[in-house]
């Protein structure tokens, strides 16, 4: 009998011994949209002031993140302008590789496509809640597409793209597809309203949730409270809105801290692309529309409680497209069945590593302003144009655009993404080159193409077989 017992007590004893599993972590995305990589006081205090009038906004929250986390210097976002950016965030893989060519204008067929697997779905098969909370702009508006709750949310509040009027009581958003009419307030703030109360109705307790907070600020038509906007002499609004969103993210983030929530979360900030405002992306060479640093390093930050080191500084280029992979690796669920063009960098997150070798060099190709390529491996960064562009501080995107209207058409015609775009796009490739090292020249001053031929040639043709793999994956939009 007492055998028996032994038999029966050492069992018990040996599953007391063993640690409970530990509960996934939640993840949260803050997006915003057009910020620039000087815009973030945190980031304007790593490099010296380059201008008589550089950005004054103040961002404790954001700051405060950066503190607690770590925070990226070389972090590319997925493309100089909306679209094809978030479609990279969302799959892991190249905007040109998901055929998101450009931005997407309304009645278009450019989408992002119902077989694309975003984060959400990957996290939803694993039990987790998901929702997400303000712009979109991975589908037209108008045409039948694919839409957040098509795509892995359970929940959506939504704008297809900018705010309108304005981030002042918008009107455009919809709630699981359908509109919601005209709302009071600022577009950051209702939008962490909403997703508060999605969270409160969610039994965070039993399953883990992912949440995107993607805000319309700073993008036009900017808005602000006027005790925000008063605070600076230039760029009022602009300016006035960055801090509201600051004050945004930073309510979400009391949310957390309050619920229990946040040392189990996983919290990336970043923004979808570089802005249009001068200074705003200094020392970086470029702005938003442009394949230059400014208009594709963004900030980017990490935070994960106890996982992540506090107040951390990594130089390693990242990308958007690693997000999907990361978070797959840390949640352990398994990566979708088709081409990466990411890396889980999870291992840079938690301290492990330093930095971890590409295989395959960060590529971007967007073919309505030069330079239409972008090439970085290593330290090395080759630009690809078809028009030579002369270094300034501000560059006028519609003069420079490399598509404009024919005679009669009204200004601004073809901006947005068209039948004829489809050949321009399947038959251009860059014939003109600049070289620049970036750890030794991230303003790009010093062309090195000269100097550097092997280097160049070798570029070049990684260059020309990525945009042409690529556009073939990506499909013609009017066939």
């Amino acid at each position: 009998m007492i055998k028996y017992l032994i038999l029966l007590v050492i069992p018990f004893f040996m599953g007391c011994n063993q640690e409970a599993p530990k509960k996934r972590p939640n993840v949260v995305i803050f997006l915003a949209d057009d910020l620039g990589y000087n815009d973030v006081s945190a980031y304007r205090k790593m490099h010296p002031v380059h201008s008589d009038t550089p950005p004054t906004t103040s961002t404790p929250n954001i700051d405060n993140l950066m503190a607690q986390g770590m925070s990226f210097t070389d972090f590319y976002c997925g493309a100089a302008v909306c679209s094809p950016s978030r479609s990279a965030l969302m799959t892991g893989r190249n905007a040109t590789r998901v055929g998101i060519y450009n931005w997407i204008p309304p009645n278009s067929p450019m989408h992002m496509r119902s077989e694309e697997v975003t984060i959400a779905e990957v996290l939803k098969g694993e039990g987790y809640n998901t929702g997400h909370f303000g712009k979109w702009h991975l589908t037209s508006e108008g045409p039948d597409q694919p839409h957040p709750n098509d795509q892995g949310f359970d929940f959506s509040v939504y704008a297809y793209n900018n705010a309108k009027p304005s981030h002042h009581n918008p009107n455009n958003y919809f709630k699981n597809g359908e509109p919601m009419g005209e709302l009071e307030g600022y577009a950051c703030q209702i939008v962490i309203d909403e997703a508060i109360d999605w969270l409160e109705g969610i039994d965070k307790e039993a399953d883990p949730f992912y949440l995107n907070v993607w805000f319309n600020e700073p993008h036009l038509q900017v808005a602000a409270p006027e005790e925000l906007t008063q605070r600076h002499s230039y760029n009022q609004d602009y300016y006035g809105a960055i801090e509201n969103l600051d004050l945004a993210m930073g309510r979400m983030l009391d949310y957390l801290e309050a619920n229990g929530l946040s040392d189990n979360t996983i919290i990336l900030f970043t923004s979808d692309n570089g802005s249009r405002w001068d200074h705003s992306n200094d020392p970086l060479r470029g702005e938003k529309c442009f394949n230059y640093e400014g208009g594709i390093r963004v900030p980017f930050v990490a935070k994960w409680t106890g996982q992540i080191p506090a107040g951390k500084i990594n130089n390693m280029p990242g990308s958007f497209t690693d997000v999907l992979p990361s978070i797959a690796e840390i949640t352990g669920a398994p990566l979708p069945n088709r081409k990466m063009d990411g890396i889980s960098i999870a291992s840079v997150f938690t301290g492990k590593e330093e930095s971890i070798a590409r295989k395959e060099p960060l590529f971007f190709y967007r073919y309505f302003h030069d330079p239409i390529c972008m090439l970085r491996e290593g330290d090395w960064c080759l630009l690809g144009y078809q028009n030579l562009i002369p270094k300034a501080e501000s560059l006028n995107e519609g003069a420079l655009a490399n598509i404009k209207p024919g005679p009669g058409e009204p200004r601004g015609s073809q901006w947005s993404f068209q039948e004829g775009h489809m050949s321009f796009i399947q038959q251009q490739m860059p014939d003109k080159f600049e070289l620049y090292n970036l750890k030794d020249d991230k303003e790009q001053e010093f062309d090195l193409a000269d100097k550097y031929p092997d280097k160049v040639e070798a570029m070049k043709k990684k260059m020309f077989e990525l945009k042409a793999e690529m556009v073939a994956d990506g499909g013609d939009w009017f066939e």
